[in-house]
């Protein structure tokens, strides 16, 4: 009686279909990238067989492939401005829920700003070494009143730069100016000479 209870169940289980609500969608993979599209990311997902269209906001993307089992569907991102958008995925089932995706746009480049300078001031023959502080410092060169200086270096986060400090023409403050490809910033208070 049991068994036959048993037999009864599974063949009722059996026979319903594994994913009647229509496509589930889990995850973009991964969940960002550029706006000019054109990378290839995977959907995951339930019940997402026989997709006929994925949209990322209003955008279609190109279906590249489906896995038989439903899982997943690759798609190439379409371009689409800076943001978080939605993505869902369409099959003869319905419409899936959405998944955000976030296109990232190239950082605006900013000008240096420069701070201060450590040491302020030096002998006239030059050959000091001095550290500005400041903002977006990567890639700059240093003039003491139009003088090239020696750059060592700028630690990673661009807010620190180190130098050698050029002979001076004659004792006194000079303006110490900071210039990359984005601008260019005047240290406050200069450098003296002595």
């Amino acid at each position: 009686m049991s068994t036959t209870l048993i037999s009864s169940d599974q063949s009722r289980s059996a026979a319903q279909p594994p994913f009647p609500f229509g496509p589930l969608l889990l995850a973009a993979l991964p969940s960002s990238g550029p706006v000019a599209g054109g990378n290839t990311i995977q959907l995951l997902g339930l019940g997402l067989g026989g997709a006929t269209s994925v949209l990322f906001g209003t955008t279609p993307a190109t279906i590249v492939s489906q896995d038989v089992l439903g899982l997943t569907v690759t798609v190439v991102v379409p371009a689409h401005a800076a943001g978080v958008v939605p993505v869902t995925v369409t099959n003869a089932s319905g419409t899936s829920n959405a998944v955000p995706y976030t296109y990232v746009g190239s950082p605006t480049p900013m000008p240096p700003t420069a701070v201060s300078i450590n040491p302020a001031t030096g002998p006239v023959i030059g050959g000091t070494p001095f550290v500005i502080t400041g903002t977006h410092l990567s890639g700059g060169t240093v003039t003491f009143n139009g003088v090239p200086a020696t750059v060592l270096g700028v630690d990673p986060t661009g807010t620190l730069l180190i130098g050698i400090t050029p002979a001076g023409a004659a004792t006194g403050n000079v303006p110490v100016v900071v210039t990359t490809a984005y601008g260019s910033a005047t240290v406050p208070g200069g450098y003296t000479y002595v």
